[in-house]
């Protein structure tokens, strides 16, 4: 059985700064057991990208960066997702979460985001 390698998982400052927005917007729209459950859960697969990171989706509408953006989903609802957005960095072993995306936004403002 080979062994998978581990990464580091970083959130970056801004991406920090989208996930407090969102938890505005789950405290908001949903009562504060469900808030709190999908929170959790949300960094939860986040920091779960120590492991396998590559099984993300590729962002192909972030390509014109020159980066390899790549992301998870999670579910808040039937209708609406948010993609944790990341780089990874092979060389250092780290992942960079760059975004917290609600799907409720405007998907041309991902594209500035990132």
């Amino acid at each position: 059985m080979e062994e998978q390698s581990s990464y580091l998982v970083e959130i970056t400052s801004k991406a920090e700064q989208y996930y407090w927005s969102l938890l505005v917007h789950l405290y908001e729209n949903h009562s504060i057991e469900s808030a709190n459950k999908k929170s959790d859960e949300i960094i939860a697969l986040a920091m779960s990208l120590n492991v396998n990171p590559q099984r993300g989706s590729l962002e192909e509408d972030l390509a014109h960066f020159n980066k390899e953006f790549r992301s998870l989903i999670y579910r808040i609802t039937k209708r609406k997702t948010v993609k944790i957005i990341y780089l990874i960095d092979e060389l250092t072993n780290k992942v960079y979460v760059t975004d917290f995306f609600a799907t409720l936004m405007n998907p041309d403002r991902k594209k500035k985001r990132s």
